[in-house]
This record gives C-alpha cells, sequence and structure tokens, in this order.
C-alpha cells in the first residue's frame, strides 16, 4: 500500500494552458531564422525549445490556483493594444505608433498620446478591420463548409469595427499589454493555408500583422526574477535549455550531464554568457579574426578563384547588350565560391568504366533558377558531368529522370553499359577491398558567384544617386554552377600534397583524430571505407580544419596571457566551437540540398548516413567559411548574453560531469524542484554521435576542462539509451533503457526534498518509451500527478499512440511517493473500488475539469493519461488477479474512457457506444483512440477487456452478434483489395505481425457490406456506395441497411469524418454529410 505526500497541489498538476504553450513553442521552432541562440551555437541533438523549459519551471512552483493570465504574461505570451474609446482594443505592431507609448515602471501598461502620425495608422486600421471582414465574409458565403467555421467566426469578431473611427489630436489613449493567443493565431494560419480556401481565394490567404501574433518570439522577453530561488536540478542538460531558463528565473541551478561535449556547451551557454556578458563578445572576435584570417592566407594557394566560364559571360553580355563597355569591369574571375559539389565515383565491375555515383541530377530546384546536371560520355569508358540552368517547364518523366541520378536504395547504374551495380560491391570498393576499383570523390561542380550591375525598368544602369557612394554602380550577386577547370583540380592535388608535407607536424602535435571510428548502431562509415574520424574529410577539408586547429593551438598561451585564465578558457572554448561549427558543414557527410540550393550540415540528420554526394566549404577568398562559422558563434554569444542580462547575478550555478544515476555530490534530499528531458529512447545515440566532436575538442580543452577529455571516446555504457548494440538485441536495450532510466530517477528521488517535484519533457515517439518511462519511474518510487502535452500539431484528431511523425512534447509531473507497507492495490474490487474503476472516475472528473482549459482533443487526451497514472502510481504495485497491472494498461482504459467521451460530445450526446452493437462498439472506440493507426495487439486486448469484448480471428464469413470483434489476418506485402465480390476482409479489424489495424472500406470484403451486420458495416458500404454512385445510391443503401437508425449511421459519419487522419477521407465525409443530412 502506498500513498502520496500531502503538500498543495502546483499549477502545472491543477491544468495550465499548455495549448497556448504548444502554439508559441511550434511558433519558436519555426522559422530557422529567428531561433534562440542556444541553437546555433553548437550542435546538440534534440536540444529543448526555451519556451516550455521556462513553462515547466514556472508550472511546478507557482500554486495551483495562480491566475492563468499571469502564468502567460509570464512567458512573454502578451501584446500590446490601445483601448478604443467606445469599444473595441487595436494591436499595435507599427515599431513607429509603438515608440510613442509611455510605458509604466513594470512594462504593463502606459499612455500614446494621438498625434498625427497616430492619427494616420489609425486610419489605415479601421480600413484594414473592413477590408477583411469582407474577404471573410465573402469565404463563408463561397465555401459552404467555412459557413459555420470557429475559426472565420472568432476572426470576424476580432476585427469588429471599433467604437469610434476618429481619433483627435492630442487625445490621450490607454495601453496595456494583454494576454495574447498563439493557439488561435496557429488556427488562422492553418486555415489560410487550407486547400479549401486556396482554392476559393485564389491561393493562400494573406494575413495582416495584426491578426498574427503581435508580440516578439516569448522566448525574447525576460522574466521577472523570483524573490525566493529554489535549487533546481537537470540530471541530463544536453543542450542547457531548462537550465538556461532557470537561471533567467533566479533560481539556483545544478546542470549535470554525463557527455563531455554537452558539459562543455553549457559552460558556453549557462557560465560565460553570465559571467562574462557582452564584453567578452570584442575578445572573441578580435582573436576569432585572426584565426580566420591566418587560415585564409594558408589556404589560398589551394582555393583558386577562375575566370567566368563562357555561358556566364554571354549572360553578362546579354545583361550589359546597352553598355559594352561595362562588360570587361565585370567579366574578371568569379568573384566568391559557395560550395564545391563532390559525388562519389566507382568502377563499373561489368563494363570497367566511370560511374558517377550521384542521388539525384539536380543542383537547384528554386523557382526562377533551376540547375542541372547531365552526362555526357567521352569514351568507353570515361564520363563528363555537365551544369547546366533548366529552363521551360518539364514533363513529369523529364523530373522523374533529374530526380533519378544514378543510385537508388544503395545500388548504381553504370551509364556505359546501363548495369546495375550491387551495394555491395560499392561498400567493397569504398574499402578498396574489390579488385574492380576503389571508390574516389569525384569532383563535378562549383558553387560560384559573380556581381552584375542593377538596370533600372528603361535599361539603364542604376547608381547611387547621394552619400559616399554617390555615382557608384548599384550591383547584384548571380550565383551559378559550372564545371570545374584544370585550375580546380591541380588545387584538389595541391591540397592532398600539402597535407602530406604537413602531416608529421600535425601528428607530432597531436592534432589529427586518428581515433578509430567505433563498433556502434551506424557503422556506415567503415562499411564504406572510413575506418578513423579524420578519414570522414577530404584532403583538402582536413587540410583546412587542422590549419585551424594548429593556428588555436599556437594562440593558446597568448590568449590565456592576455585575458586571464578565467576569461580566456572561454574565448578559447568559443573559438573551437567555430572550428567545430566548419566541422559540422564541411565534411564528407554533408550533403548538397538541391531543393533549397544550399550545403546541408553533417547532423542535419542525427546519424553517419553515407552521402553519394557532399559539398565542401571554402577557406579562403571574400566569404569564407572559418568567417561564417565564426560569425554565428559571436551571434549566438551576443544573443545569450542578451537574453541572461535580466538574470539576477546571486544564484549559484553548479556544472556537474556524470552519470545521472549517481550524482555523489548532492546531499540527500537537497533539490526543490527537477526539471529533465531524458533521453529519447532509441531515438539519438548522443555519444556515438558526439564522438565527433569530441575528437577534435579534446585536442584544444583537454588543459582547460581538466577530467572531461581524459577518455579515448565517450562513455557509452553509462548511457540511459535504448541501444541494441551495446545491449545484444532490441529487447535487452529496452530493458538496459529501463534499469538506467530506473537508477537516474532512484537518484533523483534521493536527492528531492519531500515536498518537491519532477517535471520530465518528454517528447512521445514509441509505445515502447512510454511504457518503459513510465514503468521505471513509478519503480524508482514516483507517482505521475499529471500528464500535459505541449508542441502538439494544430488538429481535430485524438490520434497521437505510436505515431512516429508526432512531435508532440509531454509534461510528466511527478512527487515523491511514501512507502507505508500494506498489500498491492487490486484492477478490480468489490462494490467498483478497484484500481480500474478509480481510473474511469478519475478520468471522467478530469474530463469535465478541463473543459475550462479549452484544450485541444489530443492535448485532453494525454491530460487524461496523467489521471490514469496517478490512480496506479498512488495505488502501485496493481494485480489483475496474478498478473501484474502495467502503465500502458491504464493509458490503455485513459484512452477509452476519453474516446467514448470525445464521440458523444460529437454528436451532441446523441452517439453512446454502448448503444451499438458490440463489434461496431469496439471498432468505433479504437477509431477515436488511434484512427486507421496500427495499435499493437496486446493494447486492443486491454480495451476489449475493458469492454467485456473478446477479440477473435475471422478468416471468413461469420455471424457477428457475439459480444467479440473479429480480425484477419493481412497477405503478406499488401492490403486485400476488392478486385471481385470474393475478397477482401470480412473482419473490420486487420492483424499484421503484432499490430492490429481497422479495415478501410475498400478492403472489406464485398458480400459482407451487402448484408451488414452492425452500424460500422452500415456506414463502410455506404461510404463506398458514395463513391460508386455519389449521394443518391449511398442514400439508398443507408435508408435499405439502417433499419430505421439513419440518424445514427449519419453520426458514426461524423465521428470517421471528424477523426479522419487523412484529408480526402475527411472532404469525402464532408461532402457526404452536407448531401445526406438535407
Amino acid at each position: 500500500m502506498t500513498m502520496t505526500t500531502a503538500d498543495s497541489m502546483r499549477l502545472i498538476e491543477a491544468g495550465f494552458p499548455c495549448h497556448q504553450v504548444g502554439a508559441e513553442t511550434q511558433r519558436e521552432r519555426g522559422a530557422s531564422s529567428a531561433l534562440p541562440p542556444l541553437y546555433y551555437l553548437h550542435v546538440w541533438w534534440a536540444r529543448r525549445p526555451l519556451t516550455p523549459s521556462r513553462a515547466a519551471i514556472l508550472g511546478a512552483t507557482l500554486p495551483a490556483d495562480a491566475d492563468h493570465d499571469e502564468f502567460l504574461r509570464s512567458l512573454g505570451i502578451a501584446k500590446p493594444v490601445v483601448h478604443i474609446p467606445g469599444g473595441g482594443q487595436w494591436v499595435l505592431v507599427n515599431e513607429t505608433v509603438l515608440k510613442r507609448v509611455e510605458w509604466d515602471a513594470e512594462g504593463r501598461s502606459g499612455t500614446l498620446e494621438v498625434d498625427r502620425t497616430v492619427q494616420n495608422h489609425f486610419t489605415k486600421e479601421v480600413e484594414r478591420r473592413e477590408e477583411c471582414r469582407r474577404v471573410l465574409g465573402e469565404l463563408r458565403q463561397s465555401v459552404p463548409s467555412l459557413a459555420g467555421d470557429e475559426v472565420i467566426a472568432e476572426w470576424l469578431q476580432a476585427n469588429e469595427p471599433l467604437g469610434t473611427s476618429t481619433l483627435r489630436d492630442g487625445q490621450v489613449l490607454q495601453v496595456e499589454k494583454v494576454i495574447a493567443d498563439p493557439a488561435a493565431v496557429q488556427d488562422r494560419i492553418a486555415l489560410a493555408k487550407s486547400d479549401a480556401v486556396k482554392n476559393a481565394h485564389g491561393g493562400v490567404l494573406n494575413i495582416d500583422k495584426e491578426d498574427l501574433y503581435g508580440y516578439d518570439r516569448a522566448f525574447t522577453s525576460s522574466p521577472t526574477p523570483t524573490d525566493k530561488p529554489l535549487v533546481v536540478l537537470d540530471p541530463t542538460a544536453g543542450g542547457g535549455s531548462i537550465p538556461f531558463e532557470a537561471l533567467r528565473l533566479g533560481h539556483h541551478v545544478i546542470a549535470n550531464e554525463l557527455n563531455p561535449v554537452a558539459t562543455v556547451i553549457q559552460y558556453a551557454t549557462l557560465d560565460f554568457p553570465r559571467r562574462f556578458g557582452m564584453s567578452l563578445v570584442d575578445d572573441i572576435r578580435r582573436f576569432g579574426e585572426e584565426l580566420v584570417e591566418h587560415v585564409s592566407e594558408q589556404m589560398a594557394p589551394v582555393t583558386p578563384f577562375c575566370d567566368l566560364p563562357p555561358d556566364q559571360l554571354a549572360e553578362l553580355k546579354q545583361h550589359l547588350h546597352k553598355h559594352p563597355k561595362l562588360v570587361d569591369d565585370f567579366a574578371g574571375p568569379e568573384y566568391d565560391q559557395t560550395g564545391l559539389i563532390y559525388c562519389r565515383q566507382v568502377a563499373c565491375p561489368h563494363c570497367g568504366g566511370q560511374a558517377p555515383l550521384l542521388n539525384s541530377f539536380w543542383l537547384s530546384k528554386e523557382d526562377g533558377d533551376k540547375w542541372a546536371v547531365r552526362l555526357h560520355i567521352r569514351s568507353k569508358s570515361q564520363v563528363d558531368i555537365e551544369p547546366y540552368r533548366v529552363k521551360g517547364s518539364l514533363t513529369k518523366q523529364q523530373v522523374a529522370e533529374l530526380d533519378a541520378g544514378t543510385v537508388t536504395d544503395g545500388r548504381g547504374t553504370c551509364p556505359h553499359c546501363r548495369q546495375v551495380i550491387d551495394g555491395d560491391e560499392i561498400k567493397a570498393q569504398g574499402r578498396g577491398e574489390s579488385s574492380h576499383g576503389k571508390m574516389t570523390d569525384r569532383l563535378f561542380c562549383i558553387v560560384a558567384v559573380r556581381f552584375q550591375p542593377k538596370l533600372k525598368k528603361n535599361g539603364q544602369v542604376d547608381r547611387y544617386a547621394s552619400g559616399e557612394r554617390a555615382g557608384e554602380i548599384k550591383t547584384h550577386k548571380i550565383r551559378f554552377f559550372r564545371s570545374p577547370t584544370k585550375r580546380d583540380f591541380d588545387a584538389v592535388t595541391l591540397a592532398e600534397r600539402t597535407l602530406a608535407e604537413k602531416w608529421d607536424g600535425f601528428e607530432r602535435h597531436d592534432l589529427i583524430p586518428t581515433e578509430l571510428f567505433p563498433d556502434g548502431n551506424d557503422m556506415r562509415p567503415r562499411t564504406y571505407g572510413m575506418p578513423r574520424w579524420c578519414d570522414l574529410f577530404t584532403p583538402r577539408q582536413l587540410l583546412g580544419h587542422l590549419t585551424l586547429m594548429d593556428a588555436l593551438r599556437e594562440m593558446k598561451p597568448r590568449i590565456i596571457a592576455e585575458l586571464g585564465e578565467a576569461r580566456g578558457r572561454a574565448v578559447i572554448t568559443y573559438l573551437q566551437f567555430a572550428i567545430d561549427k566548419g566541422l559540422d558543414y564541411n565534411s564528407r557527410q554533408t550533403r548538397w540540398h538541391y531543393s533549397r540550393g544550399v550545403l546541408n550540415n553533417t547532423f542535419a540528420r542525427h546519424d553517419f548516413s553515407f552521402k553519394w554526394s557532399f559539398a565542401e566549404m571554402v577557406f579562403s577568398g571574400p566569404s569564407t567559411g572559418p568567417a561564417w562559422c565564426l560569425s554565428q558563434i559571436l551571434d549566438a554569444y551576443s544573443g545569450m548574453a542578451g537574453l541572461m542580462q535580466s538574470a539576477p547575478p546571486s544564484p549559484r550555478l553548479e556544472i556537474i560531469s556524470g552519470s545521472g544515476a549517481q550524482i555523489a555530490s548532492l546531499p540527500d534530499q537537497s533539490v526543490d524542484l527537477i526539471v529533465n528531458d531524458p533521453p529519447y529512447y532509441n531515438n539519438v545515440m548522443y555519444s556515438e554521435l558526439a564522438d565527433y566532436f569530441y575528437v577534435w575538442q579534446k585536442r584544444t580543452l583537454r588543459d582547460l576542462f581538466p577530467g572531461l577529455f581524459e577518455t579515448y571516446l565517450t562513455d557509452k555504457q553509462s548511457e540511459a539509451v535504448a541501444n541494441p548494440h551495446r545491449d545484444g538485441s532490441a529487447e535487452s536495450a529496452k530493458q538496459q533503457y529501463e534499469r538506467l532510466m530506473r537508477e537516474m530517477y532512484s537518484e533523483c528521488h534521493r536527492v528531492t526534498k519531500p515536498d518537491g517535484r519532477m517535471v520530465l519533457m518528454f517528447t512521445h515517439k514509441s509505445q515502447d518509451g512510454w511504457e518503459t518511462l513510465t514503468q521505471a519511474l513509478i519503480d524508482s518510487g514516483w507517482v505521475i500527478t499529471a500528464t500535459y502535452p505541449v508542441e502538439s500539431e494544430a488538429s481535430h484528431s485524438m490520434h497521437i499512440r505510436d505515431n512516429a511523425s508526432a512531435e508532440s512534447s509531454i509534461f510528466l509531473v511527478c512527487r515523491k511517493r511514501e512507502m507505508v507497507g500494506g498489500e498491492p492495490g487490486l484492477w478490480k474490487a468489490f462494490g467498483g473500488q478497484g484500481v480500474q474503476q478509480r481510473i474511469v472516475d478519475e478520468v471522467q472528473a478530469g474530463l469535465s475539469e478541463f473543459e475550462a482549459l479549452n484544450l485541444r482533443p489530443v492535448d485532453t487526451m494525454v491530460a487524461s493519461y496523467g489521471r490514469a497514472l496517478r490512480v496506479l502510481s498512488e495505488k502501485w504495485p496493481v494485480l489483475d488477479g496474478d498478473e501484474p497491472v502495467s502503465p500502458v494498461r491504464a493509458l490503455n482504459e485513459a484512452s477509452r474512457v476519453v474516446a467514448q467521451h470525445h464521440i458523444q460530445k460529437l454528436t451532441e450526446g446523441r452517439l453512446k457506444v454502448e448503444d451499438l452493437t458490440p463489434e461496431a462498439a469496439m471498432a468505433v472506440t479504437l477509431y477515436g483512440i488511434c484512427g486507421l493507426q496500427p495499435i499493437r495487439y496486446d493494447e486492443v486486448l486491454n480495451i476489449a477487456r475493458s469492454l467485456g469484448i473478446a477479440i477473435d480471428s475471422r478468416t471468413a464469413g461469420y455471424d457477428a452478434t457475439e459480444k467479440s470483434i473479429g480480425y484477419a489476418t493481412e497477405a503478406a506485402g499488401r492490403r486485400a483489395s476488392r478486385t471481385d465480390d470474393v475478397v477482401g476482409y470480412h473482419a473490420p479489424l486487420v492483424r499484421k505481425a503484432s499490430n492490429l489495424r481497422l479495415a478501410l472500406p475498400d478492403e472489406r470484403n464485398a458480400r459482407r457490406l451487402a448484408t451488414p451486420q452492425h452500424e460500422w458495416d452500415v456506414l463502410q458500404g455506404m461510404i463506398l456506395k458514395f463513391r460508386e454512385g455519389d449521394v443518391p445510391v449511398a442514400r439508398a443503401y443507408l435508408n435499405e441497411h439502417a433499419d430505421g437508425e439513419q440518424n445514427k449511421i449519419l453520426d458514426l459519419l461524423r465521428v470517421w469524418t471528424n477523426e479522419a487522419d487523412d484529408d480526402g477521407l475527411r472532404k469525402e465525409g464532408e461532402t457526404m454529410l452536407f448531401g445526406l443530412a438535407r
């Protein structure tokens, strides 16, 4: 018998506006140009956004009755509005008007004195609202499905006429920062991009700034630091987002991390910006520019810039045909290079010819500037690769040919004899083990830049009219793709020779990462012939990186002598990060992103996938790769220091390097709050990836961070991930992950105060992840008191289980459980007192409470999981007879209750699951939980048990009047097809391996649907009849088989339509409802 400690509830346990936090989180992550500075400081995988990090800390420290508006205001989700006399609010988004506001000391309210400028902007606002109402009104009239749309209704309400259409000069208006509604904004954006709106409006509907967020991204706002700092621990602090926000809120912070690369990132994220502030920027820039200039000089001999190719010279002459005398001024060598593109090449084992391995012939798919390459057979063994500009429109066949390239699924195609080159042969040539030849890196394209004059509409050269540059010609950059010249190839050869000459010197100073690539989950580098870490770079790439490392090695003593040990260590760390940035963007593991025409970094994916083509940065010239890398570090540091300026200097910061399962330096019951983003089961193998940077960092930073870089590579054994290679199998990996997590959360239990809390930010990926994490938490002495989702996709559907594409993060809130003895809890007990019934009661009570939070369906489902897990973990362990009850079974029970509640709500109480026949009841319940997605057999069994329904295998026709649901086994490699009246599934469920799913209407057996046995059969038969003959045929089928229950079937159709994850099914259902309900 167990019980929880008696303590007041926190806001995050009682219910908080998770849908607003989620919407703002999506906004934070939505634009790569406006990410928090932590993101581009240094690669770290699955780094947490700042908004939910702050929300978790605030929500776990505020009392349950805290005002939700104040909570959102503390997150920065507030916008400035002017209260207009007579009624209405004018959202201020114009900087000119905002600068005129006189704010109070707290920045919450102020005044705006009306002048001519304010009057002009107000008049524009009145006109804007009128135009917005007109456009939305026309949409309502032209699209029947939008007539009652809640998003349009809310949008129109926000644009109602203001209380007055004019303001007086000198009038003083009241200004206030009110709570914003990012969730509503996301709904508007989704509607504006919907097919219905695009078809009616002729494109995406433009949204005025006033109807968007109305405030800067929330993470940029400075929170008010607490006057009662707590001790906050993150046992796996990773990239440092959670500790960063805890410091900004004024708490004492302990950041623990096993991986040395992440530990150094935390020093650079948490310690240095807080300690040195903006003053460090000049030091980083001064020494960084010295480093960049040095490597540019050293790499200049191996970085040629060539004359313009004939096609570019012809384009320049055509552009300047009215100004031929200017051609020579702009016809010099190319100005810069933004990438050098390579492909892998092997010898064809069939004919011996060159076989370049291109996964696509595209170079750029950008609108208005499309480029590709074509192959020219020069001889029996040689092939040329020619870049060219793609002009005009292409047929589908031409696009498919360009997409195809010469390598697919690891197998190549020889351009000479057209035979397939087996994947094993390609790998053997990569390792140098084939008698046919050895794989090489072939430079086949240079991405270059030139300048040309801007021309006015009349064809005249555009010049600056005033200022210091008056009279100068305005220019713009032209990017182009060209074939490499002899000078380019000679430079590659020279770089190889130079690296060989300098190798011994680099090795004497231990600069070359010759460590072997270790055994692990992803062995593709070794498989394709890159056994050492230094082999992941071409000779010229490696030469550039080693030149930077050598220069920084020489600069280190001088930097420390000039700046002192602490400040010097910080500067050197950031300069190493600039080098690391180059390592990420300049390796054989990069990729040329032809859709955008840019270079993709090594870790655009969280793996070491083999790249058939890759790109190289230039390390010399006017805009070098190292210069860009330095600018990224300077921007990141400036941004972090700026965000940290409001943080009080008094809170303690302790950064610990070690396992979260044993933080020996922390006394028992010393921590008030733990906020943690646990390792993602099997999604990211952090240490295996981090070795890429570790082998370089340790050569620069080992003496500056004693104890961090003492091992050959990073620690894989202690890392809490599900690692099948380390642990021998997927099942063993699951068990090991659960053991490691249990040890870590047992340690968290030890160091947490009796009234403390723990909040986990768990990114849902798989059912195994859910099951393992919750089991580990409960086993290690925690009661799960609440679960809430953030970052959830804007969705009408509740389907989240095992949705691999879902990116929702889920807050799991925990308290310590006190053991007081007693018997295990019983799943079922006399008088409805068992744990199962208590879960049902708690979930149903929660559904009523959640109404006030205005949660989306998916959020309601996840929040209900918390109610179920709280009951289970308080009574832990729980038995059903002699069988232990797992957390997943509690989640299944919550899912059933919520799904049935949602179905009843969708139909305004008309459709109740208990009123359906057993097989139909089970089918619609499963549809409400997981839609048409697969769900594990044992989960379906748990739900069926809860409904008192059996699950039976049915291979042919059967009587569906029994209290059971049938399933058929899916044919290997295909789904059923209704090509004649004897093919298709009689049963509504289909089994494949250990998963079940609902059969689609067109997979069902024709004879079964011709004589339907229950409501689900009628629904699916009616859908098929609609596809055969539209509404009249569907109505005839409905009237024939509904047995007087037409409204019940139409309610089922409403559920089917609302919960459909597929746009086509949803639109089809909407059309049917519109026609059949008339």
